[in-house]
Parts: C-alpha cells; sequence; structure tokens
C-alpha cells in the first residue's frame, strides 16, 4: 500500500473529513462561515467636502512630520502612533491593526477574547461528531479605556468583535476530542466622530480639529480590521483550554 509523505520525508498527516451538513445554531454562533453584519460610523462627515485653507494645510504637514519623523511617544504609543500616521497620509485604505498587542495589553480585550471563546465553545457541545464550520451570529461591542491603556484608547477606542473557525469533532477516550481551529476578529472605524482630545507637546488635540483634515480632504479616515488564530485541542465536553492557553501568541 502506498503512503503519503510530506516534503520533509515524514508521512502526511491523514486527510482531514468532509465538512458535516450538520445545520445548527444558539444565542451566539451558527454553523457556516462568513462575518457578521458590521457597521460603521459616521464620523467626521464626508472625505474633501470643504475648501483647504492654508492654515490646515500648514497644520497637517507639521502633525505629519512629528509622526513620520518623530519619537513614538508624540501620540501616546506606538499603535496610536501608526493608526494616526495612516490617518494622515491619506489613502483612506483598510488598516490590519495588532490584535495581539491589544489584547495582551489590555485587560477588557482580554475579557473579550476569552467571553468569545467559550461562546463559541458552548456551542460546539451542541454539536454532533464531524467536522464544522462555525461563525458569530452577531459582533459584540469591546471598547478599550483610556485608564486601562491610553495607546489603544486612542489607537482604537471601541470596536466589533466576533469569532469563527473550524472544528473537527471524534469520540475519544474521555469523551468526545476536539480539535479547533478558532479565530477571533475585530473591527473599527478610525474616525473622528467627537469626544476625544490628547496633548501633543504640550498642545490640546480635538476630535473636531482632526476631523477637519478629512473634510479638507488632507487626510482620510479608515476602517481597521484585525484577527488572531489559536488552534486549540481538548478532550471532554467540560475540559476546555485554560486562559492563559487561549490568549498566549502560539509560536512563541
Amino acid at each position: 500500500m502506498a503512503t503519503n509523505f510530506s516534503r520533509r520525508g515524514e508521512p502526511a498527516p491523514p486527510p482531514k473529513p468532509p465538512f458535516s451538513g450538520y445545520v445548527g445554531s444558539d444565542r451566539h454562533y451558527r454553523t457556516g462561515t462568513g462575518d457578521p453584519p458590521l457597521r460603521s460610523d459616521p464620523g467626521a462627515g464626508p472625505w474633501n467636502s470643504k475648501p483647504k485653507t492654508a492654515a490646515a494645510i500648514a497644520q497637517h504637514a507639521g502633525l505629519l512630520a512629528l509622526v513620520m519623523h518623530g519619537a513614538p511617544n508624540v501620540y501616546p504609543g506606538i499603535n496610536a502612533t501608526r493608526h494616526l500616521r495612516h490617518y494622515l497620509l491619506n489613502t483612506g485604505l483598510p488598516y490590519t491593526i495588532d490584535l495581539e498587542d491589544m489584547v495582551r495589553s489590555v485587560p477588557s480585550a482580554q475579557v473579550g477574547m476569552m467571553l468569545e471563546f467559550r461562546q463559541a465553545q458552548q456551542f460546539l457541545r451542541t454539536l454532533p461528531v464531524g467536522r464544522h464550520r462555525f461563525a458569530s451570529i452577531f459582533g459584540e461591542v469591546g471598547y478599550n479605556t483610556q485608564a486601562e491603556n491610553a495607546e489603544w484608547y486612542f489607537a482604537i477606542g471601541g470596536y466589533t468583535r466576533w469569532g469563527k473557525g473550524e472544528a473537527t469533532i471524534s469520540n475519544g477516550k474521555i469523551g468526545r476530542h476536539y480539535d479547533v481551529d478558532f479565530e477571533y476578529c475585530m473591527y473599527d472605524s478610525y474616525n473622528w466622530d467627537g469626544g476625544k482630545e490628547v496633548t501633543i507637546l504640550g498642545t490640546t488635540i480635538t476630535d473636531e480639529f482632526m476631523g477637519e483634515f478629512h473634510r479638507q480632504g488632507l487626510a482620510r479616515e479608515f476602517t481597521c480590521r484585525g484577527s488572531i488564530k489559536r488552534k486549540l485541542i481538548w478532550d471532554g465536553d467540560f475540559g476546555a483550554p485554560d486562559k492563559s492557553l487561549v490568549l498566549k501568541r502560539q509560536g512563541r
């Protein structure tokens, strides 16, 4: 009988079974793929909807020079500085955040990721033996407060979080065996919709001030996304990875 081998000469892992056709759901998760509906904030209004002023052009140039060539702590932390720089560069392109760092640095973000995984785990208990895809039915709100972490408050603030993945469930020696690829996701609109202010080099800068760059077409609001992937394996319906395994960055 022929044996398949990997490129390194080791036996290749057995092929995965086909996906089950089972359809199910609970309050938080369902079988299937895709992301939940996502909503964007109105932000500062339409881009490039006002004439450019000499004052705004000069202010934008000075602030861009600071975040491009100044120290990362000009704005509270390196991630907040990177996000501000992306805004000032005026591309409007989507931006992938360092979600691993956000979860590591912000206590409430850790709680949110763990809650999402526990909801997924609870749903997986309801599925029959087989291979399944699963996804959140809706996104839930997370918020990085300034008291927790000023960097991620200014970098993101509020965001939408959800989970999805793939699970192979089989009968094991001590109950069911779970082999799960879990992905934790977030989404946010980086915009200036009021309520925040920050001091940069002794000057207080408000959302209204920053939003004017967007309205004058000098900078552009954008969407942020991030994801964390985990391979998690456990046995028994009530024996699942603890917090340290779910939150720890794998491969490090």
